[in-house]
């Protein structure tokens, strides 16, 4: 078995965003960038039932290059995150209730938080409708996620965060739940407050900074 470390990264973490209710079930799926490829969860297998010989090696086309079990349907979304963002070392798609709720919306989500627009980006925006699986949705993923983002809303679905780190993408998803908790409660007040063009500006530069950073 290869990539000991790495698959033992993957367990943990896939353990830790089901106790964080960031999913529920054998939703969602977590993966790690290797020298082959990527390590990633198998599909249909309960979180707390996973080992390190249930994970799926991958290389970057897609094909199996280690493994006996199906990968995650959603593998096309984490490879192309990996395409994409060479400094993206781990890739999470959740189910977070109220994150879930702006991707069934189809609401993106704007930073209009300090901490926000450090470690999550510009903005969350929405990836367009595709069946889960299909090469339409990773397409929709790379576009809506681009350069100034860690986060993805996939339309009518959940989730994606990517990080230098799987600690710093399991960080990013807790980050935008609460933001998009707290957006939800502003809006009983008027909505949130906008930040300064100038602040915006710096969190901009503070946010290039730190995503190739391995900071949790």
């Amino acid at each position: 078995m290869t990539y000991e470390t790495e698959r033992e990264e993957v367990v943990r973490v896939a353990r830790e965003f089901e106790r964080l209710d960031l999913t529920i079930g054998t939703s969602g799926n977590v993966s790690h960038r290797v020298e082959a490829g990527i390590v990633i969860t198998p599909s249909t297998v309960p979180y707390g039932d996973i080992t390190s010989d249930d994970l799926v090696v991958m290389d970057l086309e897609g094909e199996v290059v280690e493994g006996s079990r199906l990968a995650s349907i959603e593998h096309k979304v984490h490879l192309a995150c990996y395409t994409l963002r060479p400094e993206v070392n781990g890739v999470i798609h959740s189910h977070p209730r109220v994150a879930t709720a702006f991707a069934a919306a189809r609401k993106p989500l704007p930073a209009y938080l300090d901490e926000f627009g450090v470690y999550v980006g510009k903005e969350v925006r929405v990836a367009p409708y595709a069946m889960s699986g299909s090469a339409e949705i990773a397409d929709g993923v790379q576009e809506a996620l681009g350069e100034d983002s860690n986060a993805v809303f996939l339309a009518s679905h959940g989730l994606v965060t990517v990080g230098t780190t799987l600690a710093k993408a399991l960080m990013v998803a807790r980050q935008v739940e609460r933001a998009a908790e707290t957006f939800l409660f502003t809006q009983m007040l008027g909505g949130p407050a906008d930040l300064p063009e100038e602040t915006q500006a710096f969190f901009s530069q503070v946010f290039q900074f730190y995503r190739t950073q391995e900071l949790g």
